[in-house]
């Protein structure tokens, strides 16, 4: 049986296949570019054309909701779109409104809290905006913060200045000695100075000693410049993703 795991983000479409034994293939990914994700996931489905199931999550419209239950309908596939509710998984929302909470945010949570174990965790997802999360060790979310990603704040700077300016992330220093790098380095270490920050306050709120769990695009990136242990997870998604899965196919046993 092939089953698929799936995110369909802003930006790109990310999945790995989950094979008989339960074990997860490599994450990929294709970005949309100019296409709609929708065509995008119609290639995947090509691509793997003996897909019986896939669980997936995803930031988009209603209308990419609606079209996916549609196609995978048609085609005889078992579809799972995972949402954001106030508590399933292991975990219980912190939001006021816990439906508003981002699906793909609470996807994290779960693989968060099953990553760390008996230990609370700070999930932080850094991606075009950067989320961070708090989640006490019996998984009750304290709620979470959201800011702008290190391309977004670089890029909002450079259009105040209309374009004038150019950036470098390359060798960062606090010492740049050139427009470039100050701003590349600027956006960087502000970046790191704001997880670091917020980490420690959420931190000194939660019961106990809390795992940091880095995902995102650029959590490579940002990892060697945070002070104390991270975990840094590529796929947490994928992983959240795993467990859902498997969890809702103990409930239909």
């Amino acid at each position: 049986m092939t089953i698929l795991l799936v995110d369909a983000g802003n930006s790109r479409l990310k999945w790995s296949e989950l094979d008989a034994s339960g074990g997860i293939s490599a994450q990929q990914a294709l970005a949309y570019a100019e296409r709609p994700a929708l065509a995008v996931f119609l290639d995947l489905l090509d691509v793997y054309p003996a897909v019986q199931h896939i669980t997936l999550v995803h930031v988009l419209t209603h209308l990419f909701d609606d079209s996916v239950q549609e196609v995978c309908a048609e085609r005889g596939i078992g579809l799972h779109v995972v949402r954001s509710v106030e508590s399933a998984y292991g975990i219980t929302s912190g939001y006021q409104n816990p439906v508003s909470l981002g699906a793909d945010r609470f996807v994290g949570l779960v693989a968060g809290h099953r990553l760390a174990g008996r230990q609370a965790c700070i999930v932080v997802d850094c991606g075009t905006a950067v989320t961070i999360d708090a989640v006490e060790q019996d998984g009750q979310h304290l709620g979470g913060l959201i800011l702008p990603g290190l391309q977004l704040s670089a890029d909002a700077l450079i259009a105040r200045a209309q374009n004038r300016l150019s950036l470098s992330f390359d060798q960062p220093t606090i010492f740049a000695d050139a427009t470039s790098r100050a701003i590349g380095g600027g956006c960087l270490f502000g970046l790191i100075g704001a997880i670091e920050g917020i980490c420690k306050r959420m931190q000194h709120a939660m019961t106990s000693m809390p795992l940091r769990v880095l995902t995102g695009g650029d959590a490579e990136h940002l990892r060697p410049w945070l002070p104390g242990d991270c975990l840094v997870q590529p796929d947490l998604l994928m992983r959240g993703l795993h467990y859902i899965t498997e969890e809702e196919a103990c409930i239909r046993c």
